[in-house]
């Protein structure tokens, strides 16, 4: 398919999205939208593909809402409806059957700080910026950002983010727990992609189960998480995955997963 506001490309098991809109930071207006759920669709239903990047074109990672958008104004209904327009994408990416990376390369600000954190996993350049920047718009956080930033900062530290809107550069952000590693700038898709592929060649069942266990994990009581625990193992125990890591344990070598 033919994209215009992304690129998308598939290599070795690996899909990477590239937000292809550099003039406008990457802003988040309705046709990159509509791509970017479209690319994920893709995803999901392309069972070549074990694992997925996502990541920015020029100085930005994603630089938010669509301003010129805001411009036009809202009123309470288009307001509403504008924010829940873009919740299917959300549950879509958050649910999505494979692990996700955000390649941050530049400016992550506003709602895409908010897309980074729907991510699984977060690399940063050098040169990243990260900023919740909704409070500097007289807005709320969107994207489930507020339900993200604190189960991966901590609460008061969300919020003194949140309430500030201060920008956070990538020394920080590590520090901080908000993302996973830093890498120098020229070294970031080499990074994500080898992250990536390593996923792709592990056993990918087990893989999305975790992420499914760990998304629940977020909202279940205990009792209910192990009684999900016992279930979603049960169905491990059964793959050919675990039989040939079983084996492949016992003969002494690294095991060949086939990513069922």
């Amino acid at each position: 398919m033919a994209y215009e506001t992304i690129v998308y490309e598939k290599r070795e098991g690996v899909a990477k999205i590239t937000l292809n809109r550099p003039k406008t930071m990457n802003a988040l207006e309705r046709k990159l939208l509509d791509e970017l759920s479209q690319a994920t669709k893709a995803v999901a239903q392309d069972d070549e593909v074990k694992a997925v990047i996502i990541t920015g074109s020029g100085k930005a990672f994603c630089a938010g809402g669509d301003l010129n958008r805001f411009i036009e104004g809202f009123n309470l209904i288009s307001g509403v409806d504008y924010v829940k327009a873009i919740h299917p994408w959300v549950l879509e990416w958050i649910n999505l059957n494979k692990p996700t990376i955000a390649a941050v390369n530049g400016y992550a600000t506003g709602a895409g700080l908010s897309l980074m954190l729907l991510c699984d996993i977060s690399l940063a350049s050098e040169n990243a910026k990260f900023s919740s920047a909704f409070v500097n718009m007289g807005l709320i956080p969107d994207l489930a950002a507020t339900y993200y930033l604190p189960r991966v900062v901590g609460v008061q530290r969300a919020k003194e983010l949140f309430f500030t809107g201060r920008q956070v550069d990538s020394a920080e952000a590590y520090t901080i727990g908000l993302v996973n590693r830093v890498v120098p700038n020229e070294k970031l898709d080499e990074e994500a992609m080898a992250l990536a592929a390593r996923m792709s060649k592990g056993a990918s069942f087990a893989i999305r189960s975790t992420k499914k266990m760990v998304n629940l994990g977020l909202d279940l009581d205990l009792n209910s998480l192990l009684e999900a625990e016992a279930n979603i193992q049960g169905l491990c125990f059964g793959t050919e995955d675990c039989t040939e890591a079983v084996n492949a344990f016992l003969a002494k070598r690294n095991p060949i997963f086939k990513g069922k």
